[in-house]
């Protein structure tokens, strides 16, 4: 009977295990490039780079053009894994230009994103009323970051205890972590 019930205990662990690693986003994978030049760096050069970029940050707008979209985002400087760290200062906004049709509801404003790709252009744009030089990429590659869940500063312990009847009493202590 405590054979049986160390089986069903596993199985249900197992289970659990599984469902959790299936519920987890996974991160889109990045092709390293040249990151030591901001975008309001790239802006007031005198030449525009000629390798490629990779710069990121959050989504502002998308526009749909008759053959690309257009992604304005404000850029901040990327982590080792080439995601925004949102929590920076601002290094600029640029303009990553897509060949073909993004969906805008799928890069809604505040979504994080990193491009990486050539610099096409400057191009004279407006920051609500001031005015402002956008560095243009063409994209080789714009990744989408999964939404990230806000984490808990602690951890949640929980003490349980139990019985059962049936015939025999069985009692039991536990100790559980809540993620």
């Amino acid at each position: 009977m405590l054979e049986s019930l160390r089986e069903k205990f596993l199985v249900v662990g197992l289970v659990s295990l599984l469902l959790n690693l299936i519920g987890c986003s996974s991160n889109p994978v990045i092709t390293p490039a040249d990151r030591s030049l901001s975008p309001k760096q790239t802006a007031t050069a005198s030449t525009l780079p000629e390798q490629n970029l990779q710069w990121g940050g959050i989504v502002i707008a998308v526009s749909n053009l008759a053959e690309s979209s257009e992604v304005e985002i404000l850029a901040y400087p990327l982590d080792e894994q080439g995601r925004p760290m949102r929590q920076s200062t601002s290094i600029g906004r640029f303009i990553a230009s897509q060949p073909g049709y993004l969906e805008a509801g799928d890069y809604p404003s505040g979504r994080l994103v990193t491009a990486t790709g050539r610099i096409a252009e400057i191009r004279a744009g407006q920051v609500g009323e001031a005015a402002y030089d956008f560095p243009v990429m063409l994209c080789e590659q714009l990744a989408l970051w999964p939404e990230q869940r806000e984490s808990r500063s602690k951890p949640r312990i929980r003490f349980g205890f139990g019985a059962s009847s049936g015939g025999s009493s069985y009692g039991g202590i536990g100790i559980g972590f809540g993620f």
